[in-house]
Parts: C-alpha cells; structure tokens; sequence
C-alpha cells in the first residue's frame, strides 16, 4: 500500500524524453522498458525487447515473449505502489508519464521497496507517475490488438487442423 503525499523540492526527476515509434509492438516494447526501469527485472536478455526504435527486427517468437512479458507486468499490479496517477498533470508536466528516483522521494512517499512478479521478489528502482492516456496508449490498446492477432492466428490453425483431419471418402 502506498501513500501519496508529494512535496515536489524533495524528488529528483530521472525521466527523459523520448520519441515511440506509433507501433503497437514499438508501444509495448517501450511499455517493458519503462517496467524494467521501475524494477530490477533481468529475466533472460530482455535488451532486445526493450529496443522500441527497432521494433521492426523483433522475430515472431520473440513479438510473443514480448507479449509475455508485458502481461507478467500487468500494469494493475503496479499501480499505487511503484505507478501514481496522475490526471493533473502536476507530476507529469507536459508529459504522459515521469519517472523519479526512489532514494529522493522516500522522505515525502511511501513507496514499497519490492514487489512479487512472477512469484519472486523485485527490488523497486524508481516509481513513475503518468497520465492516464499513457496506460492506454503505451498497454491497454497494444496488448489488446496483440491478444487479438494471436486469437486469430490460433482461431485459423485450429481449422487448418481440422480440415487436414477430414477424410472424404
């Protein structure tokens, strides 16, 4: 549980402007990578998948650990605790979201110091505030056009094993 509570002369910004490709695969990557900054999360050789300018030379396998990946960090289980809404903009400025450093704003924010992901303890970096429109552009609407494209794909394997199954006699 976290208690929100900022005197803004006490935190130190870390963020850093950046420019996403409008890729749903570029979004998520870029989702991962801000999830990775937040906590220290080195499952495998994630560098690849955080590399959202080249979203382009991910393979298919590695677009579905992507997918993987980013459900394992299901937004939800980090907001309020290392993720702070924030819809005014005062944490934010002109941007969607603004990463903090965690060592700076432990006088004026309670912030865990780990989580469980994935059944293991992560050492909580930074914390982010962002605007709702970011959780919607850079999760919400990428993952759900994946989900659907992998629906599909298993949808047309299923009849493709289906009808190589038939016999006509």
């Amino acid at each position: 549980m976290a208690f929100f509570h900022l005197n803004t002369y006490d935190i130190s910004r870390s963020s850093q402007q950046v420019k996403v490709p409008d890729n749903g695969i570029a979004k998520l990557m870029y989702y991962l990578d801000c999830m990775c900054t937040l906590i220290e999360y080195d499952e495998s050789n994630l560098n690849r998948l955080r590399d959202y300018k080249n979203y382009d030379d991910l393979t298919d396998i590695e677009i579905r650990l992507l997918y993987v990946s980013c459900v394992t960090l299901d937004p939800d289980d980090f907001i309020d605790k290392i993720m702070f809404e924030d819809r005014s903009g005062n944490l934010c400025g002109s941007s969607l979201n603004r990463m903090y450093d965690l060592g700076e704003i432990q006088r004026s924010l309670m912030v865990v110091n780990s989580i469980a992901v994935a059944g293991r303890t992560r050492r909580v970096k930074k914390i982010m505030a962002y605007r709702p429109q970011w959780l919607s552009r850079f999760y919400t609407q990428p993952i759900a056009q994946l989900t659907a494209i992998f629906q599909r794909e298993r949808q047309q394997q299923a009849v493709r094993e289906l009808l190589n199954t038939c016999t006509i006699s």
